[in-house]
């Protein structure tokens, strides 16, 4: 029996910034390469993936279960823009970690607007 079936479940996620990077880590336990999909924008990073559920033949019922299956679904809004061809990504033990280098700064541009009265 599968209780989390319809639910849709965002991954616990860690967002530290250094001087020249951010640094996203995801706990996604179970989850295999094959069923995971990132993407990214300038100042997005989306989590879409599937835990599928396990099943053991000597497993007559189950009680109780915490674990989250099915869909999940995380979208995560970084405070700084970040350079999208650049970024390492590597899932190990369980946990999804992005490394993406920070955006160079742009120049701040500032017009002067000439106003009219009629």
């Amino acid at each position: 029996m599968t209780f989390d079936d319809d639910k849709i479940w965002c991954p616990l996620v860690d967002l530290v910034e250094t001087d020249t990077a951010l640094i996203l880590r995801a706990e996604i336990p179970g989850v295999k390469i094959r069923d995971l999909d990132v993407r990214t924008t300038k100042n997005t990073i989306s989590i879409i993936g599937k835990r599928r559920e396990q099943h053991f033949s000597n497993e007559k019922e189950l009680f109780s279960s915490q674990s989250h299956y099915g869909r999940l679904e995380c979208l995560v809004h970084l405070p700084v823009s970040i350079q999208n061809e650049r970024i390492e990504a590597e899932l190990v033990d369980g946990i999804l970690t992005l490394t993406m280098p920070k955006a160079q700064k742009q120049e701040v541009r500032q017009d002067k607007l000439t106003l009219f009265s009629a």
